[in-house]
């Protein structure tokens, strides 16, 4: 993570100088598939499958892991002085970015 962060860290400062608008959009995914992972893993340990609880109640608890991790990056990436524009900070799951990765969606198929 550090090196692809260090790159991108890296060609927005070069754009900024450059006069280039830039925007470094921070956020995080916890919708992905290292999120999944890791919330099975966790239900494994319980002896449960994500299939056992069903949708919502599986998206419930990426929400509490997110809850416990959320900070995580965002805190190694406030220490690494990076610039991104911590005012835009989003998550994936957030209700305006779901809804547009569903409104996507829906237009795609």
């Amino acid at each position: 993570m550090a090196f692809q962060q260090t790159l991108m860290d890296a060609l927005t400062r070069y754009h900024r100088m450059r006069g280039d608008a830039t925007l470094w959009q921070p956020g995080t995914d916890h919708a992905g598939i290292a999120t999944q992972m890791v919330v099975e893993r966790q239900l494994n340990a319980e002896g449960k499958k994500g299939s056992d609880l069903g949708r919502e109640a599986f998206i419930e608890r990426v929400w509490e892991w997110k809850e416990q991790s959320g900070g995580t990056m965002a805190s190694q990436m406030r220490a690494w002085a990076t610039r991104w524009n911590w005012s835009r900070d989003a998550f994936t799951m957030d209700p305006p970015r779901s809804a547009a990765v569903t409104e996507t969606v829906r237009a795609v198929v």
